[in-house]
Formats: C-alpha cells, structure tokens, sequence
C-alpha cells in the first residue's frame, strides 16, 4: 500500500515547512508547462492536502481514480519516487558542499554589520511610521477642529447680522414714530419780579446825571422851556451818474443756472449693471446712472459729482466712511461719494465691480455712454462746464 507521505516524498515526523517545500519542488518538475501533466500535477497536490489533513498515512490508490487504472498510478509514483531519490541526494550533495566552504572573517564581518544596520533602518522607519501616524491623526482632529470653528464662526457672524438688522429696523421704526416733546411754560412766581427789578435798577444806573436831573424837574414842575437850536444839515446833491459804456450795455446778463435739489428724483429702470443716461425728474438736467441687481442706484451728475441711492427701507448703522448721507428721496437713502472707491470715473472703469454696503455694481460698456452723457451735459442750458 502506497501512502500519502510515500507519494509525496515525506517522512511523518517532518514540519509542515519541509512538507510545503517538497510540495513546491514536486510542483516545480510535474507541472504541465515544466514538461509534466496535468494528472501528476492534480495527484501532487491530493497528496499535499491530504498530509496537511492529517492523512499522510491512508492509502492514496483507494482515493485516487482519475488517471483510469492502478498500474498507471504505481508507475507514476515509481517515478515520482526516483525523481525523490534524485532529489535527496543532490540535497545532501548541496549540504556537504555548502559545508566545506567557508565564509572569510572579514565576509562575516561585513554581513553582519550590515544586517545589524538593516534592523536598525527597519526600527527607525517603524518609529517614523509610528511618528507619521500620530501626526496624521493629529492633522485630522485640528482640521475637524478647524471646520467646527469655522462653523461656529459662520453662524456667530450670520447673527450678529440679523441682530443689527433687527437693531436698524427698530431704530428706524423709532426714529418714524417718535413725537417732539412739548415743554409747558412754568407758572409765573415771585423769580422773575426780582429779574426785572434788577435790570430796571442797571439801566438807571446807567443813565447819566444830566438825564436825571431832566427827569427830577419834570417831576417837580420845574422844567425849563428848551432854548436849544435846532440845526438841519441837508446832503448835498449826489454825484450824477457816470454814463454807461457801449460794453456795459451790449454785454447781456448772464441767467444763474437753474438750482438742483440736494438728492433730485431719479427716474427708475428695470436694467440692472449696465450704464444708462436719464433725466432728473424735476430738472431737465441729465444724468449717467447704474443699477444694481438689489435695486440700488449710482448717479453721476454734469458737474461729476456721485451719489448712491439706496435701496433700503431703514438706514443702516454701519456706513462707509468715504459717504456722507444727504437726504431720502422716494424710497432710497441718498449718500454722497466725495473720495474713494467709486467717487470717479477712473475708479469705475478700473475696478469693473464696486461693493457699496451689501450691494454689488458691476460696471459694463462705460466708455460709449460717458460720450453720450458729455455730449448731453454740454447742449444742456445754464451748464457751462463738464467736470468728469
């Protein structure tokens, strides 16, 4: 009877390493692509499963029927056993070669310097890894850190803004339904007999004595009839008037320009970031505007003066400090622009975008229509100069 461990090649007492080696040594040699087949190859490998079953020791003709017949399997193992016998002795040849050569000191030396460095690299980068994997689990949880404030932040800022929107609402609310307070006059009492007795005694204090005494004979009935003359000094008569010139009365007067209010009505449109050219609603006198998608408005006068017309139904609190608020006209607050971002048109054509309060004005084909509100400006009547 022929076992498991005989057609492998093994003893009972080897390891299960030395039995995973003479597996892959067999496989090596009966592999179809090595020159073998593919029954050997599948009866190598019963063989090999079942020694790592614990079935080294069971007959391996009564389990094996796939190669047809037992004569054909005994020969494959007698083979299989002269391969093993090849096998073990050139094994043992290998083995009292390596035996007989010997290694030079400075060889051994040498290997064994170098497998101590190579534990030392090996525990240097274990302790890097180490190092690198609480670092990344540093990383992680400031980065959670971070995004949580971040959060925090966002939301701390989102109601501040609602709480100042709701101060400006109620400030605005006050400042319509607050009523002036009257102040009732007090009651005459017994302070303002003394005020008036004080200044009646200054003013005759300050009178001089020749007053009084005039006063004092009239109260006696002593008054002397008054002998004084009278002189009348009459002007002389006026210069005649110079003739007027030729130039004086050719040169015509000039009409004053007529007067624009401080914050004149606008008129609206529906077209937001794109400039445009409008009248004033109470003048004749043009003017270059541009809307915002908020419905806010950025007037230029003649005289290149700006303004922001805002479109909000309280005024805020919080105001840039190159504006200065002029008046509420319709439903906007106006605001001056003296200087800064937006006070001019080399701003507007640089910048392309302005952020005044929270509305955006985007600036767009501002050349052609500068040439047009100029060519305006300048048929209109009463303006004598373009300052832009």
């Amino acid at each position: 009877m022929i076992t498991w461990n005989e057609l492998l090649g093994v003893n009972v007492g080897e390891s299960a390493e030395q039995i995973k080696q003479r597996y892959k040594r067999l496989s090596s040699r009966v592999h179809p692509d090595k020159g073998g087949s593919t029954g050997l190859m599948q009866l190598v490998s019963e063989a090999y499963q079942a020694i790592k079953a614990g079935k080294g020791d069971t007959s391996a003709l009564g389990q094996s029927q796939r190669e047809g017949s037992q004569a054909a399997l005994r020969s494959q193992i007698a083979r299989l056993q002269k391969e093993l016998a090849a096998l073990q002795q050139e094994n043992r040849m290998l083995k009292s070669r390596q035996s007989s050569q010997q290694i030079p000191a400075h060889l051994t030396a040498k290997i064994a310097k170098l497998e101590f460095d190579n534990r030392q690299w090996r525990e240097h980068c274990q302790k890097l890894e180490r190092q690198h994997q609480s670092l990344e689990g540093q990383h992680q949880s400031l980065k959670r850190e971070h995004e949580q404030r971040k959060k925090d932040a966002i939301q701390l800022n989102r109601e501040l803004k609602e709480a100042l929107t709701r101060v400006e609402q109620l400030e605005t609310e006050l400042t319509h339904k607050a009523t002036p307070v009257t102040l009732k006059p007090a009651k005459p009492g017994l302070s303002w007999r003394w005020v008036l007795a004080s200044w009646l005694i200054a003013a005759v204090a300050m009178l001089p004595i020749g007053s009084w005494q005039h006063w004092i004979d009239r109260l006696l009935g002593q008054e002397q009839p008054d002998t004084t003359q009278r002189v009348r000094i009459i002007d002389p008569d006026p210069p005649a008037a110079e003739p007027a010139t030729a130039l004086t009365a050719i040169q015509p007067k000039s009409e004053p320009p007529p007067a624009i209010p401080a914050a004149p009505m606008i008129q609206l449109t529906p077209t937001a970031n794109q400039w445009h050219i409008d009248q004033y609603a109470e003048t004749a006198q043009p003017y270059l505007a541009l809307r915002s998608e908020q419905g806010s408005y950025v007037v230029v006068n003649c005289m290149g003066d700006f303004y922001v017309y805002l479109n909000r139904g309280y005024q805020p609190l919080r105001v840039p400090p190159n504006l200065d608020y002029v008046a509420q006209r319709q439903h906007f607050h106006v605001y001056a622009i003296p200087y800064g971002q937006g006070a001019s048109i080399d701003s507007w054509q640089l910048a392309r975008k302005v952020q005044i309060f929270d509305d955006t004005f985007v600036s767009a084909e501002l050349a052609p229509q500068l040439t047009a509100f100029e060519q305006s400006c300048r048929q209109t009547p009463g303006l004598t100069a373009v300052n832009l």
